[in-house]
């Protein structure tokens, strides 16, 4: 505080062209105000470790010309310089903080380095002796509580330092329409949600374990669909933020909230005006009736993935899977008096606009399946998961089931604007008008498995 009193007064003092004498007939006794200068910090001293510290430091710190400014070398900045309290200046933007460095000494060898819950896969690193690596020493991993330890593959042994790598493994097969698809391989892979266990075995007897709980995955917006202000129970869906359906002023409940088996549910119910089929439908994207019998929905809503699925997991209950009994030969691959089938569909997507689907009482555009292609006009398709119901359920309960994911592309990511599709009917080809107008199909609680 005195420096800073004495350097505004030398300031002032200049400013003004120095020291004026004062008018003998104006004096003004001087007011004086003593300073008392005392400890204003106390430094209380923690148990010693080794060598000085933090507060022995700062305590035995006279002023800054102690330190020299010069930069330190790696030399300096070892492990071995770190044992007492080193100061280091970092400077950033022009802004110098003096900061206390010291190294305590620990036992943890097995260290994990990085993580990716989309590509699955993690590095983990451990202090190794050469004995030891010359013992066999490897890194190993597996979901906590697993019975299986696997092996990461190592990719490198210096001063050291054991580095490895995880990655997942993938089965491959054809699905019915001769397109190649890929499935994750089980516990191979890092995946969100998971506790996982790693440990250091030299000579094939582990020496050090540690734990690594993975984040938390990525969740479906109102998956539970408890919302009774979801746009989709209502007729207005040309801006869904998420779930939307074909509700419309002719056939206002294709798509209800309604309780069942103790809950709330979603209830899809078709129906049929001027002969034309209404099919009972929930999906990911926006609703609008374009001309009087024909309704487009554009299929497709943002979503930031985090991590990459390996299902989709939901609860379904078909109340009624009845008999084609409306079709306007528009191509549908089932006919009138077959056993109709309801659908549940998700892909993940890389569009940068919706895909439309327009159907009334003219042939659909724009149809598509994402079991059929790996693309279409709006980007790749890089998974997807289906399933059809052909029979009508029975118990009156919610019944479980997922639907893995089978993948098209392992490497890609989506970037696009619109990375998700979720879709539920009560008639599977309902864009065709071929199905039955009396379906009901109940759905709920929607989430990732990973």
């Amino acid at each position: 505080m005195t420096v800073k009193i004495i350097t505004c007064a030398a300031l002032l003092l200049a400013a003004c062209g120095g020291a004026q004498p004062a008018k003998e007939e104006a004096e003004v006794p001087e007011t004086v105000t003593e300073v008392k200068h005392g400890a204003e910090i106390a430094l209380l001293k923690p148990d010693s470790k080794a060598g000085m510290t933090v507060n022995e430091a700062l305590e035995n710190r006279r002023s800054w010309r102690e330190y020299a400014p010069e930069a330190l070398s790696l030399e300096e900045l070892s492990g071995s310089s770190f044992e007492s309290v080193r100061f280091v200046d970092v400077t950033c933007h022009g802004i110098t903080e003096r900061w206390l460095l010291y190294v305590e000494p620990t036992n943890v060898k097995v260290a994990l380095r990085a993580t990716d819950l989309w590509n699955n896969t993690a590095t983990a690193t451990a202090l190794v002796s050469a004995e030891e690596y010359a013992a066999g020493a490897a890194l190993e991993y597996r979901i906590k509580g697993a019975t299986e330890w696997q092996r990461m593959a190592e990719s490198s042994y210096e001063a050291g330092i054991l580095t490895a790598t995880l990655a997942p493994e993938w089965s491959s097969s054809t699905n019915p329409y001769g397109l190649a698809v890929y499935n994750f391989v089980p516990d191979k892979g890092l995946f969100a949600g998971h506790t996982y266990e790693f440990r250091l075995t030299v000579g094939g007897e582990q020496t050090q374990l540690m734990e690594y709980a993975a984040p938390a995955g990525n969740t479906i917006p109102n998956g539970d669909l408890e919302d009774s202000s979801l746009s989709c129970w209502t007729q207005n869906n040309k801006t869904a933020e998420f779930w939307g359906s074909g509700n419309n002023t002719f056939t206002r409940g294709l798509c209800t909230q309604a309780p069942f088996d103790g809950g709330t549910r979603a209830k899809l119910q078709a129906t049929s005006a001027m002969g034309v089929l209404a099919s009972g439908n929930l999906f990911s994207g926006l609703f609008q009736k374009d001309v009087l019998t024909r309704g487009v929905v554009s299929f497709g809503q943002p979503y930031a993935w985090k991590a990459r699925p390996k299902a989709l997991k939901l609860q379904y209950y078909a109340e009624h899977i009845g008999i084609v009994d409306i079709e306007k030969n528009f191509g549908a691959p089932i006919h009138e008096g077959d056993r109709d089938k309801a659908r549940i569909m998700v892909a993940i997507v890389d569009w940068n606009t919706r895909r439309e689907v327009g159907s009334g009482t003219e042939a659909p555009t724009g149809t598509w399946d994402p079991e059929e292609t790996t693309s279409v006009d709006e980007g790749p398709i890089i998974a997807y998961g289906s399933l059809f119901i052909d029979q009508s359920s029975t118990g009156g309960k919610m019944i479980d089931v997922q639907l893995p994911l089978n993948y098209y592309d392992t490497k890609a990511k989506p970037s696009g604007l619109y990375q998700i599709v979720i879709s539920c009917s009560t008639s599977a080809y309902g864009d065709f008008m071929a199905g039955c107008k009396s379906n009901i199909l109940y759905v709920d609680n929607f989430e990732w498995v990973y």
